[in-house]
């Protein structure tokens, strides 16, 4: 009993006091570590869903709006009429492709004679051939006439092609007109340029 005694004077007394408070507190620091711990993780949790929602709502708008532009774009696909004139449209390649790839109202003539011509009214986009064409118009063929067709038709999208760059450099039409493309350009810059001018 006697040392029983000293044992608990030893445990009452100031190092035994302070050894057992020293144990008890990191008992208590080491209990909060873990508590923090799970709150924490508990925390990123809920910040990964909360982040993981959002992602999958931008993912559903970023798709709505891949859609309503897919259909804003097959519709300009379906009501735009394209017209190429080229003398030599019968060989040219573009047409089929362009219509290959959703333009539906594409068409090709060999030249224009007369400026209030049907196919030049009901179009929207005129890619003119500067070589070749109007010339029972104009001296300077494509170029004439597409300067004459962007002022008559200032609405319309004019755009200047050819297979050789020894046009005339200086021309007003190069200045008047929409656009101007090589006739060996790539049917996606065809269609790029179609897209850009619809835009």
């Amino acid at each position: 009993m006697e040392n029983m005694t000293e044992y608990y004077e030893w445990i009452f007394s100031g190092v035994g006091a302070t050894i057992v408070g020293v144990i008890f507190t990191y008992f208590l620091i080491e209990r909060k570590k873990k508590n923090n711990k799970i709150k924490t993780s508990s925390k990123i949790s809920n910040g990964n869903i909360t982040i993981n929602t959002n992602v999958n709502a931008v993912s559903r708008v970023r798709e709505s709006f891949k859609e309503i532009n897919n259909k804003e774009n097959n519709k300009l696909k379906d009501i735009t009429k394209i017209l190429f004139v080229d003398d030599k449209h019968t060989d040219f390649q573009i047409v089929s492709i362009l219509k290959k790839q959703g333009w539906k109202n594409t068409k090709s003539i060999k030249d224009i004679i007369n400026l209030d011509d049907p196919k030049v009214k009901e179009s929207d986009i005129i890619f003119v051939d500067i070589n070749g064409v109007g010339s029972n118009l104009f001296k300077d063929e494509g170029l004439g006439l597409a300067s004459a067709l962007k002022n008559k038709y200032n609405e319309k999208k004019i755009i200047l092609y050819s297979a050789d760059n020894k046009g005339d450099r200086f021309h007003k039409a190069l200045r008047e007109v929409d656009g101007c493309l090589s006739k060996d350009a790539e049917p996606f810059q065809f269609s790029n340029l179609i897209e850009n001018l619809l835009g």
